[in-house]
């Protein structure tokens, strides 16, 4: 089935409430080690990563690049997520951009397309018969981008819708507003959606400079799960992928962010009815050993089936409408956002609240094993079923092929570690004790990103 092209949706940091569940459980995936994987380098330089999966007729082919909002300048924010609309819909130096369409629909495609600030991402999803061309169309596209002035000036129209989309949503704004809050002086405080007035402004030499940087193949790592034998899909990809050139990832190492010093809010007015607060913490990176405690962490307090932290923030007079907490890693820093939609003239209180709950969270019980004698019997056991959750959702991503092929991906371009544990081992691991040490890390302090949107002034 073919959708992109009929119905072009925001995708910046996150998409509202829905994606930012979806980051939350964006899970890392790590190798089983078993006969249905293969992993290997082509001489080009391109990260490889094959994984059978036969239950379903289906290939799911993922391309990356290491380049995102992160690699952005003042004077080019925003054309990372520019040039990924004109990959995906533009054309090549074969094929127009309504060709492109047409073959995707002929072959009976999804394709898409993610910027965030470390990666772009780039899927297709396709009838296992059409493997092959699910692979050259992504290298066509990738490795053949061809532009021109009009067809650029076409696709930020595009974009500029985009921008007033999120502007409206007060989920998007805020959630954008919260992480550029959070890393001051970083390239993480850049916004995904860019500058407005240089995507207006955007040339086509500017564009092609920036693309001829950074997608080339030693930037690049692909992941193919699906319905086929890993011998022939291994065949296919060194076929259409190993003749491109050899062309090393350009250096562009960047500091780990630097925590807030000090809490900083913003309140903004907006056509709304119910008013939004979003927190943002500083969190362990993609390769810290940390991420396994806070993600349950994140998962008791704000997820799950019995969340502790509404409780937290409950008083006398039920205030709260919802409550979310998501926990985000990248790979020069994290974060834990927290999102929270009441009544406008509760959100000062709640965000007082909240921010005080959170420091508590270093001393709070979360495990039978915390109680003795009969309290124990009595406890609910939030860290149990925090795991459980989390497996839960470990196992549904893992029956998504293109979800796996994109956490796939993502490990190929964002893991430095060595010998990174198996994720679910590391998750049973976790105990009370690393749950109080994160919290009292990483919330503790009680410096944050603030954000909130409430209604304008005399608006019923």
């Amino acid at each position: 089935m073919f959708t992109k092209r009929l119905r072009r949706v925001p995708r910046g940091r996150l998409a509202g409430a829905a994606a930012m569940i979806l980051l939350a459980l964006a899970l890392p995936f790590f190798l089983r080690a078993d006969d249905r994987e293969r992993a290997f380098v082509l001489d080009n330089g391109i990260r490889v990563f094959l994984y059978e999966k036969r239950d379903l007729p289906l290939v799911h082919v993922v391309v990356g690049f290491d380049v995102g909002s992160k690699n952005e300048t003042d004077a080019t924010s925003g054309l990372v997520h520019l040039l990924e609309h004109c990959i995906l819909f533009r054309g090549t130096t074969t094929r127009s951009g309504a060709d492109v369409v047409a073959d995707v629909r002929r072959h009976g495609a999804y394709f898409n397309a993610h910027t965030g600030v470390d990666l772009s991402v780039f899927d297709i999803s396709v009838p296992a018969a059409e493997a092959a061309f699910a692979l050259r169309n992504q290298k066509d596209i990738l490795f053949g981008f061809d532009i021109t002035q009009a067809e650029i000036d076409g696709e930020k129209e595009v974009i500029l819708e985009e921008f007033n989309q999120m502007e409206d949503d007060p989920r998007l704004r805020a959630t954008d507003l919260v992480l550029q809050a959070l890393f001051p002086g970083h390239p993480y405080g850049r916004s995904v959606y860019g500058n407005r007035e240089v995507v207006a402004a955007a040339k086509a030499e500017d564009m092609l400079a920036f693309y001829l940087k950074y997608f080339v193949t030693g930037n690049c790592a692909i992941a193919a799960v699906g319905d086929f034998a890993g011998a022939d899909m291994e065949k296919l990809v060194r076929e259409i992928f190993g003749p491109l050139p050899k062309a090393e990832a350009p250096a562009d190492a960047l500091p780990p962010a630097v925590p807030l010093k000090k809490s900083v809010s913003q309140r903004l007015e907006r056509d709304v009815k119910d008013g939004y607060l979003y927190l943002g913490f500083a969190a362990p990176d993609y390769n810290s050993g940390d991420q396994y405690a806070v993600n349950v962490l994140t998962e008791v307090l704000g997820r799950g089936v019995n969340p502790l932290l509404p409780a937290l923030l409950r008083s006398e007079r039920d205030i709260l409408q919802t409550v979310d907490m998501a926990y985000l890693a990248n790979r020069y820093a994290g974060a834990i956002v927290v999102s929270i939609r009441a009544d406008p003239k509760d959100i000062p209180t709640l965000e007082r609240r909240a921010v005080a709950s959170l420091k508590t969270a270093q001393s709070e019980s979360y495990s039978k094993q915390d109680f003795q004698g009969q309290a124990e019997l009595f406890a609910f056991d939030y860290l149990e079923s925090a795991k459980n959750q989390i497996r839960f959702a470990f196992g549904r991503a893992d029956e998504s092929g293109l979800q796996l092929a994109s956490s796939l991906v993502r490990y190929l371009l964002l893991n430095t570690r060595e010998t990174p544990p198996r994720y679910l081992d590391a998750i049973g691991r976790v105990d009370s004790s690393d749950l109080r040490k994160a919290a009292s890390k990483y919330l503790s302090k009680g410096d944050c990103a603030a954000v909130s949107i409430v209604p304008k002034k005399g608006q019923k």
